[in-house]
């Protein structure tokens, strides 16, 4: 496949995309050690490199011979600065439909522009060699990349939990993306893990979404603050969802177990604080959210999920009274209404035989004084007692 383009940086200087020629051979290779120095989060070390100047010259020769596979170079002032690819990932029929995406740019001109145009750039020729998704892997702590890929229209569709092996931190979380580029199954929402420079925006989401709702005030926006350093928090199941580059949803588990009468505990999960902010509430965003988030929970093996909330919501996706499998909602006193407590195996069977007491993380406990100094950072809202609120 053929390419070429000119673009601007961010800095003014005037960049080439193209693609390769036999040529460039010695310069990718090149390229290739210097940014597999420069992080830690890309595929292989400069040290087992085994491939020659020689064999990158063909590598780049059959990409310019191909119809669906190229490899994108990005030069400034006669020098590569960094490149991109696209990659078949299988030619059975099953699999045609797939291609791969892989990048690499020197730290040098990092911020200035270049990954996103060669990230677009593959997109673009992805899409003409007819494929209908485009695939890669990043690494989870790597958030200026999910960021990048994730502003392209890019969906997390899973993660591996040790993906990578680094030398220097041991265990690399890998996440999942494709982008359908077909169109029709693009989605005007997306998921992704929850980062750090969120928690402010999420809090305020989640105090509109919850003000006045079960109580006067909230105290969600506050729980959701502590559960965060909690070692019962799991981080890989923290997610946000965005429209249009705002947020608008969020859902969050924790472990916690099941106290068996048997004497045994039984480690399940609970769910929440999950919202969706109240102008875009039952249009289904919640649904897929909760959905979404159900199915990396399971991805990772865990078991069950229990929490409280209302079956005529969650049983559309899978939930039912927790009595069904015998388990109890802890303090509540025999014969009390508990149509609240739900369950769903994500395991099925995993609950057979089992019956006992579901024990609340004790993160979830906070107190009103604790909220209410919580509560001043953010604009002041007027508390209300409404119909239907169900405490105090």
């Amino acid at each position: 496949m053929k390419y070429q383009k000119t673009i601007q940086l961010k800095d003014g200087r005037v960049c080439t995309l193209r693609s390769g020629a036999e040529s460039d051979g010695q310069a990718l290779l090149e390229l290739f050690l210097l940014t597999h120095a420069q992080t830690d989060y890309l595929l292989s070390y400069p040290d087992e490199v085994t491939f020659t100047a020689e064999q990158e010259t063909q590598f780049l020769k059959e990409k310019a011979e191909s119809e669906n596979e190229i490899e994108i170079l990005a030069e400034l002032d006669g020098t590569l600065i960094g490149s991109a690819g696209v990659f078949r990932v299988g030619t059975a029929e099953k699999v045609r439909h797939r291609a791969g995406f892989g990048i690499s740019v020197d730290k040098a001109y990092w911020g200035l522009g270049v990954g996103r145009a060669l990230t677009e750039a593959c997109i673009e020729c992805a899409r003409a060699a007819g494929y209908t998704q485009l695939e890669l892997e990043a690494v989870a702590e790597n958030e200026s990349a999910l960021k990048l890929y994730e502003s392209v229209g890019f969906v997390e569709y899973g993660r591996n939990p040790k993906g990578f092996r680094s030398r220097a931190s041991g265990w690399q979380p890998l996440v999942l993306m494709r982008l359908d580029l077909e169109g029709e199954n693009n989605m005007e929402s997306i998921i992704r893990p929850e980062r750090e420079a969120d928690h402010g925006a999420v809090e305020n989401l989640i105090r509109e979404s919850f003000w006045n709702v079960y109580h006067p005030g909230c105290s969600e926006h506050y729980v959701i603050h502590v559960l965060r350093d909690d070692p019962a928090f799991v981080k890989a199941l923290d997610f946000v969802m965005e429209r249009d580059g705002k947020l608008i949803g969020q859902n969050m588990f924790m472990r916690t177990v099941i106290e068996a009468d048997d004497g045994s505990t039984v480690p399940v999960l609970t769910m929440g604080p999950i919202c969706i902010t109240p102008e875009l509430k039952r249009q289904g965003y919640g649904k897929k959210l909760l959905d979404y988030s159900l199915e990396q929970a399971a991805a990772l093996g865990f078991g069950a999920v229990l929490f409280e909330g209302n079956i005529d919501f969650y049983g559309k996706s899978g939930f039912t009274y927790a009595r069904k499998f015998g388990i109890r909602y802890h303090d509540l006193p025999e014969g009390a209404d508990d149509s609240f407590f739900l369950c769903r195996e994500l395991i099925p069977g995993y609950l057979d035989g089992v019956t006992g007491v579901y024990q609340t993380p004790q993160g979830y406990y906070v107190s009103d004084a604790d909220v209410e100094a919580f509560d001043q950072a953010f604009p002041p809202k007027e508390k209300l007692r409404l119909p239907g609120q169900i405490f105090d």
